[in-house]
C-alpha cells in the first residue's frame, strides 16, 4: 500500500506551496554540491560511507521517500541497544547535499541528540534524514539546529512500525534561512507520535516548518505543536498536514500552533491541511498568533524583576511548555539549557 500511495507521487512544482522556497539556483549560481561535512557519533555501528551518498537536489523530497520505502538494507546509523545516543554534523563545504539512514531496532528505549551545525558563512545545505523505527521501541529525538550563517533545508523522514512511541522536538534559533520539512509515516497499529517544534527569531531571520503526519494503520495517535517567537522583520512559518488512510480507523490527531510577535514588523503565517479518508477518527487543529501580556509582564516587575528579565522568563517558559512530560530525564535538560542559556536545576 505504501508504495502505491507514494510512487504515484508527482515531480512537484515549484509554484506549489511547500515547494516555493526549493530552488537552490537562487543561492547558489551554476555550482555543484561540494559536500564537506566532519561528523561526530557515539553510535558504534556506523557507516560512513553510506553518509555522503549525493541526492538528486532538483527533487530531494521524492528521492527521500523512494529511499525510504525501497532501500531499507542499507543504514549509516544502526542503533542496536538501548541507551543516549548523540550524532553531530558539521556543514564545512560552500555547498552541501548529505543524506543519513538510521535505524533503530526491536524493543528498544532509546535516547538521541541529532546536532546539525554550520561552519561556512553564506553557504547552502540540503540535509535529508530517513528514520525507521522498528515495532516496540521507545524513541526521544532531540534535534538542535544551530544554523545561523547559511541557507538550510532539512527533508526529515520517519517510518514507524507496531507498538511504537516517538517523540520529537526540533530547536531552531536566529537562523539566517532555514526550511524544515518533517514527514512521520505513522506505519503501524497502536504508536504514538509527537513532534514540537520551537522556533526563535529576530532581525531578518527566516524560519519555515512544515510537517506531515499520515496515519497508516489503525489505533495510531500523533501530535504536532509548533512555537515561534517572532522579533524585528522576522518570518515564521508552519504549515501542518495531517492525513488519516482508510485503513487507519482509530485514530487520533492533533496540531497545534502558537506564536508570540515581539515587533509589529515581524510576520506570522500558519496553514493546515486536513485530509480525513475515514470518519471513525478524531482529527483538529488549532492556532494563535499574540503579543505578550503585559499584565504579566508586570507581574514580574512588580517582584523587582526587569522588563528584560521578564520577558525572557515568559519566553522561555512558553517554549519549554510540556516538553519536560513528552522528552524525559535525559533529553529535557539539554534543551533546557539551549533555551534559556542556563543549567537545569
Amino acid at each position: 500500500m505504501l508504495m502505491e500511495l507514494y510512487e504515484k507521487i508527482p515531480v512537484p512544482l515549484k509554484t506549489e506551496h511547500n515547494w516555493r522556497y526549493s530552488e537552490y539556483s537562487f543561492f547558489v549560481k551554476d555550482e555543484e554540491p561540494t559536500t564537506f561535512v566532519d561528523i561526530n557519533s557515539s553510535i558504534s555501528n556506523i557507516h560512513k560511507s553510506d553518509i555522503f551518498e549525493p541526492l538528486v537536489v532538483k527533487n530531494p523530497e521524492k528521492i527521500g521517500v523512494y529511499n525510504l520505502i525501497k532501500s531499507q538494507e542499507k543504514f549509516s546509523f544502526d542503533i542496536d541497544k538501548s541507551g543516549m545516543y548523540f550524532i553531530e554534523l558539521k556543514m564545512l563545504g560552500k555547498y552541501n547535499v548529505v543524506r543519513e539512514q538510521v535505524r533503530i531496532r526491536e524493543n528498544l528505549d532509546v535516547d538521541l541528540v541529532f546536532t546539525i551545525e554550520d561552519g561556512n558563512k553564506e553557504s547552502v545545505n540540503n540535509n535529508c534524514l530517513e528514520l525507521l523505527v522498528e515495532k516496540n521501541s521507545k524513541v526521544r529525538i532531540f534535534f538542535d539546529h544551530n544554523l545561523k550563517q547559511s541557507f538550510s533545508h532539512s527533508l526529515i523522514y520517519f517510518d514507524m512500525k507496531d507498538n511504537t512511541d516517538v517523540r520529537l522536538a526540533f530547536l531552531t534559533n536566529n537562523p539566517k534561512y532555514e526550511k524544515t520539512h518533517i514527514k512521520g509515516l505513522i506505519n503501524g497499529s497502536n504508536s504514538k507520535y509527537v513532534v514540537f517544534m520551537l522556533a526563535r527569531v529576530d532581525g531578518l531571520d527566516h524560519v519555515d516548518y512544515r510537517t506531515e503526519n499520515i496515519h497508516i494503520k489503525p489505533g495510531s495517535e500523533s501530535l504536532s505543536v509548533y512555537r515561534s517567537i517572532v522579533d524585528g522583520r522576522a518570518r515564521s512559518i508552519y504549515t501542518g498536514m495531517l492525513r488519516i488512510e482508510k485503513e487507519a480507523k482509530f485514530s487520533n490527531a492533533y496540531q497545534n500552533s502558537r506564536n508570540i510577535l515581539l515587533s509589529d514588523k515581524a510576520r506570522v503565517e500558519t496553514i493546515p491541511e486536513l485530509e480525513i479518508l475515514n470518519q471513525e477518527v478524531a482529527c483538529t487543529h488549532g492556532a494563535v498568533v499574540s503579543s505578550l501580556d503585559e499584565e504579566a509582564i508586570y507581574y514580574f516587575m512588580s517582584r523587582g524583576v526587569s522588563r528584560q528579565e521578564a520577558i525572557k522568563l515568559i519566553t522561555d517558559g512558553f517554549l519549554l511548555d510540556k516538553l519536560e512530560d513528552n522528552l524525559g530525564p535525559n533529553l529535557y535538560p539539554i534543551i533546557y539549557n539551549k533555551v534559556t542559556n542556563d543549567e537545569y536545576s
